[in-house]
């Protein structure tokens, strides 16, 4: 239950909107890196895994390095992302 409400509270935090413009760059961002994977023949698991990989990465380093949010709400969008260029 605690997790729950910890998960709650980082996906509602007020220091990191929904909707930004940074959210629409994870999005494409990580639709073009599975898309291109694609396009240079692989599978759709080592396309979507590279693509998630990088977006974990770049979370991180925001984390670690710069000193600013893990955010998931970045990550929703870049696994949206991710999605739909697995589907199209």
């Amino acid at each position: 239950m605690n997790s729950l409400l910890l998960l709650t509270a980082i996906l509602f935090s007020c220091n990191d909107p929904w909707w930004a413009q940074d959210k629409a760059k994870h999005f494409a961002t990580a639709y073009i890196i599975t898309k291109t994977s694609l396009h240079f023949g692989l599978d759709k698991n080592k396309s979507g895994g590279i693509a998630l990989s990088i977006s974990l990465g770049k979370e991180i380093y925001d984390k670690k390095v710069k000193k600013t949010i893990f955010s998931l709400k970045d990550l929703v969008y870049d696994l949206g992302g991710i999605a739909l260029a697995l589907l199209l």
